[in-house]
């Protein structure tokens, strides 16, 4: 294969033949390129490893994302033994965990586009990337290379919105969606003024801390809520409201680092695997915006920012 594209060709010509319903389903662009890369740990999702086990007969998902060691001035054939050989009629079963003991430094898991509301011409369809969490049960810490990725996968769901979004405020919510809201305000949003949102936790809830910023505003401002994590939303149901009660006419969107699914797989096969669908629909965002999404219990930012 030479390019991308001469892959996705031949991708779709063999799903013509394996199952139809396939056509149209090849990885994005910078997941072809992780293929290749040698970057991935474990397999891609079990539509990928059926059609590329059709492109290239003989060989195993298993064999080709396998480790490998010299040149390839040959193309070897595929290892087999009787001891490894599956019995007839019983294809050998397989863990599909692209991503899901992540080395330092490649964090990152499956690739796939996700549909999310927006009020203007119903769902739009975003590229969102995984976060596979090496140690069930504890906190994923996020590397800089990982923040960084997500912080520009943001800017570009922003530009590839279909409309310009002219904004009068970006607010981050906490220190480290406080970061989020300084680059994307930068590179999408003209330097727009930047809000702050400190939150306290109290019983049964959060409350805004006295140092919380609220810059002037035109009448009817555009204006972005950036977050890091977003688990049940409960959170961004508060503020949501409490921005829009010093806003009253404003456009509200948006914009979060990782969003947390309801179960142990940490892709989201619609919007409402998020855990905190019901609140995301009920604040009523012109467009949301979503990096990533992980399983339980989420995620850390670098440095531990809050």
């Amino acid at each position: 294969m030479q390019s991308y594209r001469a892959f996705c060709r031949e991708y779709d010509k063999v799903a013509e033949k394996v199952d139809k319903s396939l056509r149209g389903s090849f990885p994005s662009k910078a997941q072809f390129y992780r293929w290749l890369s040698g970057e991935l740990v474990g397999l891609p999702y079990a539509d990928h490893c059926r059609i590329l086990e059709a492109m290239l007969p003989g060989w195993q998902a298993e064999q080709l994302f396998g480790p490998h060691e010299g040149g390839i001035e040959f193309v070897p054939e595929p290892p087999q033994t009787r001891a490894e050989a599956p019995a007839q009629g019983s294809p050998p079963q397989r863990i599909h965990t692209e991503g899901a003991r992540a080395a330092p430094g490649n964090q990152v898991g499956e690739e796939f586009a996700l549909a999310v509301p927006r009020a203007e011409f119903g769902d739009s369809t975003i590229d969102v990337f995984s976060l596979p969490n090496p140690q069930p049960g504890r906190l994923l810490d996020l590397n800089w290379e990982t923040f960084g990725l997500g912080i520009e996968r943001l800017g570009n769901q922003i530009k590839n919105l279909g409309s310009r979004l002219d904004v009068d405020i970006c607010f981050g919510i906490n220190e480290a969606g406080l970061v989020m809201a300084t680059f994307l305000s930068s590179s999408r949003f003209s330097r727009c003024p930047i809000g702050y949102l400190r939150c306290n936790k109290v019983r049964g809830g959060i409350e805004l801390d006295d140092a919380s910023v609220f810059p002037e505003a035109k009448d009817h401002p555009t204006i972005v809520l950036c977050d890091f994590e977003v688990k049940h939303s409960d959170a961004i149901g508060y503020l949501e409201k409490q921005v829009r009660a010093r806003y009253p006419t404003a456009d509200l969107y948006f914009a979060v680092f990782g969003a947390m699914t309801k179960g142990d797989d940490p892709r989201a096969y619609s919007f409402d695997d998020l855990a905190g669908v019901h609140n995301l629909r009920k604040a009523d965002f012109s467009a949301i915006f979503i990096a990533a999404t992980m399983s339980p219990p989420g995620i850390e930012p670098p440095l531990e920012l809050r």
